[in-house]
């Protein structure tokens, strides 16, 4: 079922976008109120959002309603090589089980379907609602610390066993991150990993609906389900992104100044504590901070590298799923940014020709160009999922067969027309 040349055009079949909808509303929900959920699997866990959204995938490419672009399946076979060549070349400290998990992640991203601006813009409205849906759970959160156990609500109060929380896995995850101003626990909106990645989600959230739909109601709930996360990774999107929201459309500069007002006004009046977004602010020079493990230590990591590694190392990596000794060489450790991760498992050649897949999944995308920045920087900076760019960013593509008609009919909106532009 790879993309072939197109037939003859054809009405668009408006059965078929809404099914392609409730698709994409099922991998949404899937990426974002399973991803806590985990289930045992040998002497690991499974994430259940990534089981859902495989089978979901799976099953709409075998019924034909996903297809794959011969350009994405050239350079995912030329990534699937060079890993396995650094697989073998690393057996004893490499993993099967992490090469086997990345492969499978990556070839997500190859399945695509063309859709229409219609469909596409129902994806992004259902988004919007789940992103506001879990900023709604976020703000209800905070305060419900007051009467309940903080601890006791991030675990569904035994509803959830602990199994399928993944007690062995979520060491990892920083869930019941603990505000130092009261000691209240940050709100996560329940469903998600940690309260950064809820400052990520919301701030995203933010971003479309300044670019696309501009309703106050939706931009200051998401404001302040963001606020509540009292994390700075979404603010760095904001902080990024927002400025290239208001050069690309200038109707987004009042929504933007709306969005600032409401977060000065909060800070104000004392409802959100002001000081835990202004003391992380010298993290960049902290050693061992958040800020600086994840934007300084991982260039030190990656510049150590090519003092340390031999030639084989920096070419093709040192194998999927190895570790890097950081506390080592500088006496802490590091976060394993995936920019950093990519280029020791896979090194120069590994991580070049895994970039060039990537680019090519967004080559030809429905997707707002500043939403697939933010995405990006997401993905390679802020330790952030990327599950959320397979159906806002690769999965949905332009028809070339509607190009014409769809220039012509819907050159009112702002998204048709970036989207056939580009």
């Amino acid at each position: 079922m790879l993309a072939q040349t197109a037939p003859p055009f054809t009405k668009p079949n408006h059965e078929s976008d809404i099914s392609a909808t409730r698709v994409d509303v099922a991998l949404l929900v899937a990426m974002l109120f399973l991803q806590r959920f985990t289930l045992p699997f040998g002497a690991t866990f499974l994430h259940l959002d990534f089981v859902a959204c495989g089978f979901i995938l799976f099953y709409q490419f075998v019924v034909g309603k996903l297809v794959i672009q011969y350009d994405r399946l050239l350079w995912f076979l030329a990534f699937a090589f060079v890993s396995a060549c650094s697989l073998l070349l690393n057996f004893e400290s490499a993993t099967l089980t992490s090469y086997s998990q990345s492969i499978v992640s990556y070839s997500f991203f190859m399945l695509s379907r063309a859709s229409t601006f219609d469909q596409y813009r129902r994806t992004l409205q259902a988004f919007q609602f789940l992103v506001m849906l879990i900023a709604c759970l976020a703000i209800v959160q905070f305060p419900a610390q007051f009467v309940l156990d903080g601890n006791k609500l991030i675990r569904f109060y035994g509803i959830v066993p602990d199994i399928l929380l993944g007690e062995g896995l979520t060491r990892g995850f920083n869930t019941g991150a603990v505000l130092s101003a009261g000691g209240l626990i940050k709100s996560n909106g329940i469903f998600l990993n940690e309260p950064s990645m809820l400052s990520q989600i919301t701030a995203l959230g933010i971003l479309i609906e300044i670019l696309e739909f501009r309703r106050p109601r939706y931009l200051l709930i998401m404001g302040l389900g963001f606020l509540l996360a009292y994390s700075g990774t979404g603010l760095m999107l904001l902080l990024l992104f927002l400025p290239l929201a208001t050069l690309r459309h200038d109707r987004a500069l009042p929504y933007v100044l709306l969005v600032v007002i409401f977060a000065l006004g909060l800070f104000a009046t004392g409802v959100i504590h002001l000081s835990a977004f202004t003391s992380r602010v010298g993290e960049f020079d902290a050693v061992g901070s958040s800020g600086f493990d994840r934007f300084v230590s991982p260039f030190w990591v990656a510049a150590k590298q090519f003092d340390m590694e031999a030639l084989q190392a920096l070419l093709l990596g040192s194998g999927p799923g190895s570790k890097i000794a950081t506390h080592t060489w500088f006496g802490w450790a590091t976060y394993f940014i995936t920019w950093v991760k990519i280029f020791h498992e896979y090194g120069i050649i590994g991580s070049f020709i895994l970039a060039c897949f990537l680019a090519g999944c967004l080559r030809r995308s429905r997707c707002p160009g500043v939403v697939i920045g933010a995405q990006i920087f997401t993905w390679l900076f802020l330790q952030g999922t990327s599950a959320t760019a397979i159906v806002l960013c690769t999965l949905n593509r332009p028809d070339p067969r509607r190009a014409p008609i769809d220039v012509t009919s819907q050159h009112r909106s702002s998204l048709a027309a970036r989207t056939e532009i580009a």
